[in-house]
């Protein structure tokens, strides 16, 4: 919700792996429909709740 185009994710779709001591969270966006990648991606470090955007390929 702090990214500044927030209105875009559709976040009740949004997708969250776990890996190692972080989460990897896929979320849709609606100004990407019908391109690819279709999602952006966050890393969430478990330890401290830093969120980092991750680049999609």
């Amino acid at each position: 919700m702090q990214q500044p185009n927030a209105a875009l994710y559709q976040l009740d779709s949004a997708r969250v792996l776990e890996v190692d001591d972080h989460w990897q969270i896929l979320v849709p966006r609606t100004d990407w429909a019908g391109r690819m990648p279709n999602k952006a991606a966050f890393d969430v470090d478990k330890q401290t709740g830093a969120v980092s955007p991750l680049a999609v390929k």
